[in-house]
């Protein structure tokens, strides 16, 4: 990223966080009642016709999504998914209406359109596009994502910025989890060249957590929770980089997977891979405490299929992942 662009990025997030308490920030978390990534609250449900994916049975459940991100409404609940992975959940008190609306409720106003959602409460707003570009922000801090899937936090803090490179400024804020084209060498926050990103490392997150996706491609064989050589050396390096962080502190290890497939299963599959990732952090880091769970199909961060119905396979990719998530 330039100079100049980073600098209209930090202005950016600046401008967004001179509207809130700068206390700290927060993952998966919003205003009312929190959907946290250790809830195991996470219902299993449909996608709307329009949205994502016919299989399901929840009918206040839909998803507005791209392969970069959006957002995903379950009844009074709206979770903006940006593309560097992050999740925010927020509980707008009232049932959200299908399609385009501008919703008041005693919170604040929720306007969803054209693919775009915006939440504003007390004159802060939180927003998302169909890039999984936006914004977070509330009494906690303020995040800014940009369409290359760079992130700029502003928290107590102070500024901190990553590029979607790994790249970074002001903190160690960060990065991407790369491995070579034989799958026996990752690096940490290197540009890409002939290398496949095998997860993501992000402390910008609001809520001051710390999350790391890890994804099941590089991971598993298909359809399977044993690990692949390459899989094994992602999860070495992930342990590598977390090792002073957690001391001390619980470590969320979530399976997700995508949607082929009965969600039964797919819970099952998402707890076997996240359990399998958990037993290996264990030998990596020994004495973690360690809280595993599945979330199966239920929180995806991109579209498993087109707008017009046909299968994605770059969406179903990126939902196929095992995520760690701990306080800072």
């Amino acid at each position: 990223m330039s100079r100049t662009r980073r600098t209209t990025v930090l202005a950016i997030a600046a401008a967004t966080a001179t509207a809130t308490l700068l206390t700290g920030c927060q993952q998966d978390i919003g205003t009312g009642t929190p959907a946290s990534p250790s809830s195991g609250s996470a219902q299993q449900g449909a996608r709307t016709a329009g949205d994502v994916g016919p299989d399901g049975a929840d009918a206040s459940r839909r998803e507005v999504l791209t392969d970069d991100g959006g957002y995903v409404v379950r009844g009074s609940r709206i979770s903006f998914v940006y593309r560097n992975g992050t999740r925010y959940t927020v509980d707008v008190g009232q049932q959200i209406p299908a399609g385009d609306t501008t919703l008041r409720t005693a919170s604040g106003v929720l306007v969803l359109k054209g693919g775009t959602a915006t939440w504003t409460q007390n004159g802060a707003a939180t927003t998302v596009n169909g890039q999984g570009a936006g914004a977070v922000a509330d009494r906690s801090g303020a995040i800014v994502v940009t369409p290359d899937g760079s992130v700029t936090c502003a928290n107590s803090q102070g500024l901190q910025f990553v590029g979607s490179n790994g790249s970074r400024a002001a903190a160690s804020t960060g990065g991407a989890f790369y491995t070579d084209r034989e799958g026996k060498q990752v690096t940490l926050g290197q540009t890409p060249g002939a290398t496949t990103l095998a997860g993501r490392y992000t402390v910008c997150n609001v809520g001051d957590t710390a999350s790391m996706d890890l994804f099941s491609d590089v991971l598993f064989e298909f359809d399977s929770d044993r690990l692949t050589p390459a899989g094994r050396a992602v999860v070495a390096s992930a342990a590598s980089t977390i090792r002073q962080d957690v001391q001390g502190k619980t470590v969320q290890v979530v399976g997700h997977t995508d949607s082929k497939g009965t969600t039964a299963y797919n819970q099952q599959l998402g707890q076997r891979r996240a359990t399998t990732v958990a037993n290996e952090l264990r030998r990596q880091v020994p004495g973690a405490t360690l809280q595993v769970r599945s979330a199966g199909e239920t929180e995806p961060v991109a579209a498993n299929v087109t707008p017009d119905g046909k299968d994605n396979p770059n969406g179903r990719a990126k939902n196929r992942r095992v995520t760690l998530t701990w306080e800072k």
